[in-house]
């Protein structure tokens, strides 16, 4: 389903795309396990210039995941894309870099 390449770190989740590398995120913090990234993620995450931040939510809007995408992605939707496959996620909101508030996508 997707053409980018999954690489798990500890628990992050980078999908890179190797020809197009704007066209990348990253899933660093998974809500329903209770996990949060390290230092190290986070790190890797930034040199890879993901830096735009997003948020993953349900219809019930609990959130699932936050993480960053790169903030030239053609499609910025990826995300929720993979989210709904993964565990049904219905919409996303990703933060306004002038305001610097949360807008739903």
């Amino acid at each position: 389903m997707f053409n980018q390449y999954l690489e798990i770190m500890e628990e992050a989740k980078f999908f890179t795309h190797k020809l197009k590398p704007s066209e990348s995120f990253v899933i660093l913090n998974d809500i329903l396990d209770g996990y949060k990234a390290t230092e190290q993620e986070r790190k890797y995450a930034k040199k890879l210039n993901l830096t735009q931040f997003f948020e993953l939510f349900d219809d019930d809007d609990n959130l699932y995941y936050t993480g960053y995408m790169h903030e030239d992605i053609e499609d910025e939707f990826q995300p929720l894309d993979w989210a709904m496959y993964d565990s049904g996620c219905t919409y996303m909101k990703v933060r306004n870099p002038v305001t610097k508030k949360m807008e739903i996508l």
